[in-house]
């Protein structure tokens, strides 16, 4: 800018102190922490994060506060969980009518009076119906004469809870209850709640968040270098925001601590302190306080937060108790439970075991805790690091007291003291080394015990964070039923890579060349997947990442056929794209019906897996996840909502501030450079800061706060997207020089008829690029929607649902809003019976032009010619251009016969949950695999029990025998060596 020549420039010095000057206002400060295992790194607290939310008004206008009742599920305060699960004390304890009354707070479990003149305690506000509910317990107001006093006499009545409008509430009624007694089992309501005095008139809420940790590569380079890394998202913003990396909240890295030592200093802003921030919308400050909701990770991850052990291990669920040993698998019981869900684990239980496993290490013998780690599925990251040395030390004190002659108990050296007596004393010696030992590590790490001394704790114990996992001890939490199946990792790199795998073994040359040329002419125009490389597909088959996984299942099954899989194959595959059609959906309005739709076809892919390899269910842990999502979908909403792709994105950012850092204090040097990033990215957002010199809540100017709305390269770099920029039932017209401006009957040109020809008259009509449909698509010439048309055939209300494709769409020359488009619409007739090739619906040629006005197009799907039918051949075309220069390459495409007869594609994941409520239920409803799936699993079951004795007895032959020739070349080597007069030393 300087050598420009613009004045006034600052230099480089300046810049810096001013930004860091800047940061410090905001209030981002990495905190230093050293875990209990002495590694050391910084972290960007939530709480000081959720704090700019409030002040940012990009993102306060859009958080919820209260559970909602609703018969659509979208969003996480709308499932069983919030709405049922959580303690009423891990609500947001308070209510205000912000318009009429702001500053009449009404609390939870205090005394109120509505306006009709009842009384009633509120237990929870819930919202209903788009508005804000209390759920109250009635009280009815008696005299009464206690010890010559008269009293008044609050009673509730019989556990009865009732719903009213928040708004009908009148005034706090804490004068009566001051004056009188409440009464009732099961509940204390407060006379005043104890927040009312902490918040001292300022508005409290309760937010909840939901940490993601990963370990993840700080190069960009294919050398890994390891740092577990740890993000989270607040769950009180709606989907559509949290699938923006604008949302995603960095909190620390490090090269050293691990994910648990980690979540050990993140569990600091789980507690029942509260924090000031102010409010942008309210204008006042207000106090919040942070729960955890739940733990989004892949299943490594998971299961080392819930403290298992693992998918290699015998006892692997981290959610229940299923698995065990080879030939407990292959059991009725124990086959059979793979494929379902049995006892559930609890964190006390885990808990329980991990106590356990610390007290038998004190022993000393490694193989005890192998054992018992073992016999529970239970190994915990933390209590392993006091394992390993209470092994050591352990050893080393019973080698001195008992087993060294110099040095041990005079007792066990006194040779008259023999057999029983000799054995009791010596184990009575171990035995007070464990206790001394379990003494010993109690009081470990030092620091942190002498802070408990400090507090006059009467009995130490083992404690979260010092010894074992903190998250089987955080308040409103369990690891073991919130850790919920990742789509990314386990369907599309689980499930998908496995059948994928398991159909492209086999193929040759030719029939990977086939699959190939048939995938790259799939249509893809309403599945939201990126253009396809088929050729790279089959080329790097074993090297495919989510976005390959998510086209495969989507559009394999139309490729496929007895020339590249078996028919038991074929079933899996169209299994898997009901499953996968079902997990992406966006939003539920039936959770019981989806719920069980979900269960048939989750049972459906694990018993084809069954017929096509039955051993795969005992190897492969992820299929075992499966049965879990159900359960997880109900508590926690759409799979979609808490998938972990765009934690994964923003990894993107963490590995350009790692490879622009110091490497020499790298937890603190990220942690720095990303909190001036949000510290940027609030100011420029809008957001609200108070700087220390003036002590008043300010924020940038005019110019400052709509860079972002105003800039898309700074919107793009943010990871921000402005919600309004489509508009359902707008209409973008093509370049002046392609739109051909002409009458209504010339625009329509061989589509013009009776029908088409009741609209467009009076004016010039342009041609549009697209239109946009109610769900929010774009839909230009050639897509596939659902729409509304007046027909003959129409219900009563003069409207019907047809499937149609669109020909193109128009515009009024010289329009004034772009929601006055005409689109011309070719009818295609939806079959009443599935196609039993694919057990999908046919779209059939209905012969028939209709026009469509922009709100009437409801959504786009995808569909696929029938080429099984039509035996469509193959065509040579030219071939795709290079350096922008069209070259004399070609390539083969699928060439269709007729252009009458489609599918449309059930396993497309856009819009699947609209296509699914607008057909038939008799042409939607999964069909289970099998009637009777225990019986099935039985059979396998008894199959397996035949050939895996002999496949394991076959395995460690072979395993024997490859040591036995180790150890035989080994010694050949050295003889080689000896005559050969080498130094084998």
């Amino acid at each position: 800018m300087k050598e420009c020549g613009t004045p006034g420039v600052p230099s480089f010095y300046a810049l810096r102190k001013m930004q860091a000057t800047l940061t410090k206002d905001v209030g981002l400060k990495p905190r230093h922490h050293t875990s209990a295992l002495g590694n050391q790194f910084y972290m960007n607290h939530p709480i000081d994060l959720i704090r700019l939310d409030f002040a940012n008004p990009l993102v306060r206008d859009s958080m919820h506060f209260y559970p909602e009742i609703t018969s659509t599920v979208s969003e996480f305060w709308q499932a069983a969980k919030y709405v049922e699960e959580i303690d009423l004390d891990e609500l947001s304890p308070m209510w205000a009518d912000w318009v009429s009354s702001p500053y009449r707070h009404f609390y939870v479990k205090e005394l109120a009076q509505c306006r009709d003149g009842t009384f009633v305690v509120p237990i929870k506000w819930i919202v209903f119906q788009g508005l804000v509910h209390a759920e109250v317990y009635q009280a009815t107001r008696e005299e009464v004469s206690l010890q010559l006093k008269s009293r008044t006499l609050l009673i509730f009545g019989d556990n009865i809870v009732l719903r009213i409008l928040a708004s009908n509430l009148e005034c706090n009624a804490l004068d009566l209850s001051q004056t009188g007694e409440i009464k009732f089992s099961g509940m204390s309501p407060h006379v005043f709640h104890p927040v009312r005095a902490i918040a001292a008139g300022r508005p409290v809420f309760v937010l909840r968040i939901m940490p993601w940790a990963d370990d993840v590569s700080g190069n960009r380079s294919k050398q890994y270098n390891a740092h577990m890394n740890m993000y989270f998202a607040n769950v009180n913003l709606p989907h559509k925001k949290l699938a923006q990396e604008y949302f995603v909240r960095f909190c620390s890295t490090s090269p050293h601590a691990s994910a648990l030592e980690q979540f050990d200093a993140l569990a600091e802003d789980w507690s029942p302190s509260w924090t000031a921030a102010y409010d942008c919308v309210l204008q006042r400050e207000i106090m919040f306080q942070v729960h955890a909701h739940l733990l989004p990770a892949d299943n490594p991850q998971q299961a080392e937060s819930c403290s298992t052990s693992g998918s290699n291990s015998t006892w692997w669920c981290r959610e229940d108790k299923s698995g065990g040993s080879d030939s407990h698998r292959e059991t009725d019981e124990g086959y059979h439970a793979l494929f379902g869900t049995v006892e559930v684990r609890t964190p006390e239980e885990t808990v329980k075991s991990i106590k356990s496993h610390i007290k038998a290490a004190c022993l000393g013998v490694a193989q005890t805790v192998a054992d018992l780690q073992t016999e529970t599925g239970v190994k915990d990251k933390i209590s392993t690091h006091w394992i390993k040395l209470l092994l050591e030390k352990a050893r080393t004190i019973q080698q001195e007291r008992v087993y060294d002659p110099n040095t041990r108990d005079a007792r066990l050296s006194d040779r008259t003291i023999k057999g029983e007596e000799r054995k009791i004393i010596k184990n009575a010696l171990i035995t007070e080394i464990q206790e001394e030992l379990f003494k010993w590590v109690i009081m470990q790490p030092k620091d942190r015990y002498d802070k408990l001394v400090k507090k006059l704790d009467p009995d130490p114990q083992l404690r979260p964070g010092d010894h074992y996992n903190v998250l089987l001890r955080v308040r409103g939490l369990d690891p073991h039923r919130d850790s919920p199946c990742e789509i990314l990792h386990t369907i599309l790199l689980g499930e998908d890579k496995y059948v994928w795998h398991e159909t492209n073994k086999r193929w040759n040359d030719d029939q990977g060349q086939l699959f190939a040329d048939r995938l790259q002419s799939a249509s893809t125009d309403g599945l939201s997947v990126p253009p396809l490389r088929a050729a790279y597909m089959v080329q790097y088959k074993n090297s495919l990442i989510g976005k390959h996984f998510k086209s495969l299942q989507q559009l394999a099954v139309f490729q496929l056929d007895d020339q590249l899989c078996s028919p038991q194959l074929f079933n899996l595959w169209k299994a898997n794209g009901e499953l996968g059609a079902l997990l992406w959906y966006p939003e539920i309005k039936n959770m019981p019906q989806y719920l069980a739709d979900l269960q048939v076809v989750v049972d459906n892919v694990l018993d084809n897996w069954a017929i096509v390899d039955p051993t795969r269910i005992l190897n492969k842990f992820k299929l075992h996840v499966l049965p879990h999502t159900p359960e997880h979908v109900r508590r926690f909403g759409p799979a979609p909502i808490f998938a972990t792709e765009v934690f994964e994105c923003w990894n993107a950012v963490f590995r350009l501030c790692s490879v622009l850092s110091n490497h020499q204090a790298p937890s603190l040097d990220i942690s720095t450079t990303i909190a001036d990033m949000e510290r940027f990215k609030h100011q420029v957002s809008g957001g609200w800061w108070r700087p220390e010199s003036t002590g008043n809540w300010i924020q940038a100017g005019v110019h400052i706060r709509t860079f972002l709305t105003r800039n898309k390269q700074l919107q793009r770099r943010l990871g921000w997207t402005d919600p309004d920029l489509i508009k359902p039932g707008s209409a973008k017209l093509m370049p002046k020089k392609r739109r051909n401006c002409s009458t209504w009957k010339i625009a329509l040109a061989e589509h013009w008829n009776e029908e088409t020809n009741e609209h467009g008259h009076g004016c010039m009509w342009d041609r549009c690029k697209y239109v946009v449909s109610k769900a929010g698509d774009i839909c230009a010439p050639g897509s596939w929607v659902f729409f509304r048309s007046n027909t003959t055939d129409a219900m009563d209300d003069g409207l019907e649902v047809i499937a149609g494709r669109i020909l193109n769409t128009f515009l009024p020359e010289n329009h004034t809003s772009s929601l006055n488009s005409l689109t011309i619409i070719e009818q295609f007739k939806v079959s009443d019976t599935k196609d039993p090739h694919l057990n999908m619906p046919l779209l059939l040629r209905a012969g028939r032009t209709l026009v469509a006005s922009a709100k009437d197009i409801l959504f786009k799907f995808n569909a696929q010619h029938d080429c099984h039918h039509c035996k469509c051949p193959f065509t040579d075309v030219a071939g795709p251009r290079q350096e922008r220069q069209a070259s004399k390459l070609t390539r083969r495409v699928v060439s269709h016969n007729e252009d009458d007869r489609y599918h449309l594609n059930m396993h497309g994941l856009h819009n699947a949950h609209l296509i699914r409520e607008t057909l038939p239920r008799e042409l939607t409803a999964p069909e289970p695999c099998f009637s009777d799936c225990r019986s099935k699993h039985n059979e396998f079951a008894a199959a397996l029990r035949e050939t895996g004795p002999a496949k394991r007895a076959e395995t460690v032959a072979k395993t024997q025998a490859t040591k036995q020739r180790n150890k035989r070349d080994k010694v050949e080597k050295l003889a080689g060596a000896q005559e050969r007069g080498e130094d084998i030393s």
